[in-house]
């Protein structure tokens, strides 16, 4: 048997259909069991099942006869991250980026592909796409995605390119490889990226990947505002030198708690 066909075989379906209605769940807020059950062509006995399930382990509430995803995945999540020696070292860093920069600044580390929101200090004079922590999102349209690839070798950011794609988020968003490679020399030149918005429409972001030793990479800042507000001049003279000088102290942090 292949290495997929061992995996294949290991894997449960019910396992599968709980994590798709906590998934549903996330997605529409809340829903009784007969609307879980019809999204999901699922029956309804084996639907309530999974249900029952997940509210005695604690991860989904039903109230008033409406399913709803529990704050478990809240606790899971902050302690997951809290414990990050990444997380330890650049929350007091980012947090000084936005009182010095007036705008949002944000913390994000890889996976499967794709830049994962994990801390924002935002500012109340910023603004920016809004994107809850956790989310994930495409590396080719967000700053700290394109600061991550930028790190890594041709081969590595065609695989990238070959699982996720070049969605198009806006009309500034990059959809061709060479492009994207182009821009990805350019980063690696001078040692940030910009996302003129990208990502979403109007909002700008500067961004720099951090390593805990060369060619480690395990995440990336930014900060972000108004498209306004963040031209050439200032993120050239401002933005990314104090981005830049956080990347240093963030990576020496992180090379004292190791």
């Amino acid at each position: 048997m292949t290495d997929s066909g061992k995996s294949a075989a290991r894997r449960l379906t019910s396992v599968s259909q709980s994590f798709t209605i906590v998934e549903y769940l996330q997605g529409v807020d809340s829903a009784t069991l007969s609307e879980i059950a019809d999204a999901l062509e699922m029956p309804v006995s084996t639907a309530h099942i999974h249900l029952a399930t997940l509210v005695d382990t604690g991860y989904v509430r039903k109230d008033d006869g409406e399913y709803r995803c529990a704050f478990r995945f809240l606790e899971t999540g902050g302690e997951m991250r809290d414990q990050m020696a990444l997380f330890q070292a650049a929350k007091p860093e980012i947090d000084d980026l936005r009182e010095t920069s007036g705008e949002h600044a944000n913390l994000t580390v890889e996976e499967d592909g794709y830049s994962v929101q994990l801390y924002k200090s935002e500012s109340p004079d910023s603004v920016d796409d809004n994107a809850p922590l956790g989310q994930h999102l495409y590396m080719h349209s967000t700053a700290t995605g394109k600061a991550i690839l930028a790190t890594l070798s041709t081969a590595e950011v065609d695989a990238v390119i070959e699982q996720r794609g070049l969605a198009q988020q806006t009309d500034t968003t990059i959809t061709d490889a060479a492009v994207l490679h182009d821009e990805l020399d350019e980063i690696r030149e001078r040692g940030y990226s910009i996302n003129r918005g990208e990502h979403f429409r109007g909002v700008c972001a500067v961004g720099t990947s951090i390593v805990s030793k060369p060619d480690d990479v395990i995440g990336a800042i930014s900060i972000s505002g108004p498209r306004s507000r963040m031209g050439a001049d200032r993120i050239e003279s401002d933005l990314a030198p104090a981005l830049l000088d956080k990347k240093n102290i963030i990576e020496l942090k992180i090379r004292q708690f190791s």
